[in-house]
């Protein structure tokens, strides 16, 4: 099983922004570093200058100049290349975030990621902001339930007479005869 680790898109907080420096020339020379094809890196790696990948890098490069990654070398993790980016024809570059100034990919290489590209500055990191200390936590008094109010008592309802007048019909008078009765006369 394989496990997944994550790394801060941010520079540490210790760490403060370097101006990029003229033509990343230092005693007339200019300043680069190169991992060779049996170096590997896991971790991050700040670079005032320029940058050659040939080994193995799994974690975060930045470089204020170029990033050349050649001779088969592979980076996995986010590149930050403030003036160009070359990924070589042998090279595999898998990425999160890949911020450049310029991006050249050679036929025959790898390249997975989303790209940024512009003049990127160096920017201050976000001060980190010390934890509020946890107060206490205080006695809370229970809030007092409503009660509703009582409901009026309902009236009584008072009858009233309704006289309909109704309209007469004249009396039928019954077809059959009625039969005599039978018995005393008085």
């Amino acid at each position: 099983m394989f496990g997944w680790a994550t790394l801060s898109t941010r520079r540490p907080a210790s760490r403060l922004p370097t101006p990029v420096p003229e033509d990343h020339v230092s005693n007339g020379q200019r300043n680069s570093v190169v991992l060779g094809p049996k170096d590997r890196l896991v971790g991050q790696l700040f670079i005032e200058g320029d940058l050659r990948v040939a080994g193995t890098v799994e974690g975060e490069l930045e470089a204020t100049g170029d990033i050349e990654i050649a001779g088969g070398g592979k980076v996995n993790g986010q590149v930050t290349a403030y003036n160009r980016l070359v990924v070589g024809r042998d090279a595999s570059l898998i990425a999160g975030d890949v911020r450049v100034g310029r991006l050249t990919v050679e036929d025959g290489a790898t390249f997975s990621g989303r790209v940024s590209m512009g003049k990127h500055s160096v920017e201050a990191p976000k001060p980190v902001e010390a934890p509020k200390p946890v107060e206490a936590p205080q006695a809370i008094e229970p809030e007092p339930i409503p009660v509703p109010e009582p409901t009026p008592e309902p009236q009584p309802v008072v009858a009233t007479k309704v006289v309909v007048a109704q309209q007469s019909k004249p009396i039928q008078k019954p077809t059959q005869k009625p039969t005599p009765q039978k018995g005393k006369r008085r």
